[in-house]
This record gives structure tokens, C-alpha cells and sequence, in this order.
């Protein structure tokens, strides 16, 4: 993961934790989070524009693909 990419998710993690939104993630869940949105631009997808059809497929996806990897190494 470039330092651009990691940058923006401490940013977005760090803004959640002050505001007490979320529990702060932990790096397996901020590599999962950066290779989902890996796979939207994959896809040329939008989050924030996407149907519940196109998410659930960038969702089965990412999961399929990042976990596959993970058991492989």
C-alpha cells in the first residue's frame, strides 16, 4: 500500500476515533479497507454512486479475492 493510500485511511480513522464513531482498525482491517476501494476503481465504480447491485459485487469481490490471498501466503 502506497503512503498516499495509508495517509488517507489514518486520516479517516483517526476523525472516526475522535468522534468516537468507530474502534480503531487494525492493519489487517485497513488492508481489506484499501483493497475494496481498489476494487470500486477496478470496476470504475463510484461508492457513493453505486447501486446495492454493484456494491454487494465490489463486496463479494473484494472479500473472495483479499481472503483468497491471505491463505495463500
Amino acid at each position: 500500500m502506497d503512503k498516499e493510500r495509508m495517509a488517507a485511511l489514518e486520516e479517516i480513522e483517526s476523525h472516526g476515533a475522535e468522534n468516537g464513531w468507530v474502534a480503531l482498525m487494525t492493519e489487517d482491517d485497513r488492508e481489506f479497507f484499501a483493497y475494496f476501494r481498489s476494487v470500486f476503481n477496478r470496476y470504475n465504480i463510484s461508492p457513493s454512486k453505486a447501486t446495492r447491485l454493484e456494491y454487494d459485487f465490489v463486496t463479494r469481490v473484494a472479500e473472495s479475492e483479499f481472503y483468497l490471498q491471505k491463505a495463500k501466503a
